[in-house]
């Protein structure tokens, strides 16, 4: 794939690109200034984001990794099983980030602005924490599959696919 980033490429620069709106995240919910808007808007981002990768990873990326899986013989043990793991997590991700917003949509009309911020700080958590070992597991024994593609074309479709998803954010995050 000439001058093209590989599926594997793709997906990883996401998960840095995700890293890096957690991190901001984080750094909002341990201020000190605990602005409501700020955190409420960083979080529905990040959770917007993390949505669209996975929505690219569950229609194109693991579907993909199946069919590879069938017909090459350097497959991991078990690659149903892993993959249903991958999408408990993706469960319990998004699952937990909507308590959050949740969460911080209350703010504003109830208070309990430092109660929130503590019950969302903790949500975040778990989800980072969880989220680590996902990314690994993804980075070292899925992405890799997607490029046992023999065909360039294919490899090439696959990418395209991943990426028209990862573009297809909520309109309230589209400009233009």
């Amino acid at each position: 794939m000439q001058n093209e980033t590989t599926v594997t490429e793709l997906m990883e620069a996401d998960h840095v690109e995700l890293d890096g709106l957690l991190a901001e995240l984080i750094i909002e919910l341990n201020s000190d200034r605990r602005d409501v808007v700020s955190t409420y808007q960083r979080l529905d981002l990040f959770w917007a984001r993390l949505a669209v990768h996975i929505r690219a990873e569950h229609l194109v990326v693991f579907p993909a990794v199946i069919d590879i899986a069938k017909v090459i013989e350097k497959q991991p043990p078990d690659i149903a099983t892993v993959l249903q793991e991958l999408r408990s997590d993706h469960d319990f991700f998004i699952k937990e980030l909507a308590r959050a917003v949740k969460a911080m949509r209350l703010v504003p009309d109830f208070g309990n602005e430092s109660e929130t911020f503590e019950i969302v700080r903790e949500l975040v958590n778990q989800v980072r924490q969880r989220l680590e070992r996902h990314n690994q597991i993804e980075e070292e024994m899925i992405y890799p599959l997607a490029a046992e593609v023999d065909a360039e074309h294919a490899q090439l479709m696959i990418r395209n696919n991943a990426l028209k998803e990862l573009e297809n954010l909520p309109h309230r995050f589209q400009t233009t």
